[in-house]
């Protein structure tokens, strides 16, 4: 700390609490939004969402219904024709991460020339798209304030991402009142995805003092409100301590990045098209416990952020009460814990190992223990 240049991004307006979709309509206003695009998922139509969110824009507003689940970035040329096609010039994310990371990829494309793959990697964005607008409708991926935007490469079936401080929404929503309906596996699954954000943002060799503040506060909120949020999805306390926890893991997100989570889970998607949130949470226990050697003050005082007693005990065994936390946090709210309960074949590892390597040195860099080719077919067998 304090021995490099680190940069914080974040929205420019937040809103959040229950009701915050409110907010809505007078932030389109602000925007000069007069033709406005919804890119959205089905599930959120069906579960009528998209209908609330309507009821009180008065603008002229598009949808686009048809993203899908870990999306590759061909799925995003149906977005950006369809934006083209409306006139849009105000774009409005609204879902999961899929849906957030199509609509900040299409208003990038507006303004920009060519497609997803030619601006794969860090900073390779010239300019900025058109303003968009986050709602998330689930608590995990944190794209509402993320830079980054992951897509699926049906060419080689792997995920890649775009990053640039372009990416990052200029408004996010925050209403837990819109993640009452979220079923108790997407509950899970995303819940545990924010975990890992924070805590691989925690454990970067890229943490500053305002990710470390912000990874803490994420880190506190999960473990003091995940099982109530699994247990009861009705609870508004829940929702919004677990809607902010995202919010904040995005943040952090931001300004460390991650690390051999998130490279393990993105092979596991891009292959074998296991969710994100998933492969984050499956993961998760396995690489904290292959990182744990390599900053084990680290692991000791997250410990202590996921309520585990540690005065009085050793370094080592404190440091060991954070990984055995977040295993049993999983446990609790039903992630699967093997890679042979989501029936992968176990002749898999290897290439899963190589093409994590090959692929995921933009975010091993910052993986506080390295991480080669024997060390991920290690961790994927343990894991297996």
């Amino acid at each position: 700390m304090g021995e490099a240049v680190n940069k914080y991004l974040c929205n420019t307006v937040v809103y959040h609490g229950p009701g915050a979709l409110s907010m809505l309509d007078g932030e389109i206003r602000n925007l000069g939004g007069r033709s406005v695009g919804i890119i959205t998922d089905p599930g959120v139509v069906k579960a009528g969402i998209c209908k609330r969110v309507l009821e009180g824009v008065n603008a002229e507003v598009f949808s686009y219904e048809g993203v899908e689940p870990e999306p590759t970035y061909e799925l995003i040329d149906g977005c950006v024709e369809f934006l083209r096609e409306k006139g849009c010039n105000l774009v409005i994310g609204l879902g999961g991460g899929s849906a957030m990371d199509c609509a900040k990829m299409a208003a990038v494309l507006i303004k920009n020339t060519g497609k997803v793959a030619d601006y794969f990697g860090a900073d390779h964005v010239p300019n900025p798209g058109l303003p968009v607008i986050a709602i998330p409708t689930t608590a995990g991926t944190g794209s509402e304030a993320s830079p980054a935007c992951v897509f699926v490469d049906p060419k080689d079936g792997v995920k890649k991402g775009v990053r640039s401080d372009f990416i990052i929404p200029e408004v996010a929503i925050l209403d837990p009142l819109l993640t009452l309906g979220l079923p108790q596996g997407l509950t899970a699954s995303t819940g545990v995805d924010a975990l890992t954000h924070s805590i691989e943002v925690y454990t970067s060799l890229r943490a500053n003092l305002i990710s470390d503040m912000v990874a803490e506060k994420s880190i506190r909120l999960i473990a003091e409100h995940l099982r109530v949020a699994y247990s009861n999805g009705n609870d508004v306390t829940a929702r919004y301590g677990m809607l902010m926890a995202s919010f904040l893991g995005g943040v952090c997100l931001a300004s460390s990045n991650v690390g051999a989570v998130h490279v393990l889970a993105h092979t596991l998607g891009g292959i074998h098209k296991v969710p994100h949130g998933i492969a984050n949470a499956l993961f998760l226990p396995y690489v904290m416990e292959f990182n744990r050697m390599a900053c084990r003050e680290r692991f000791a005082k997250m410990a202590s952020f996921l309520g585990e007693p540690v005065e009085g005990l050793s370094l080592d065994m404190a440091s060991q009460r954070a990984v055995e936390s977040v295993r049993k946090l999983t446990q609790d709210v039903g992630i699967p814990q093997r890679l042979r309960d989501l029936n992968i074949p176990e002749d898999s590892i290897d290439l899963m190992a190589e093409r994590s390597l090959e692929t995921g040195q933009r975010l091993l860099v910052n993986n506080p223990r390295v991480m080669r080719v024997e060390e991920a077919k290690g961790i994927l067998k343990i894991a297996y």
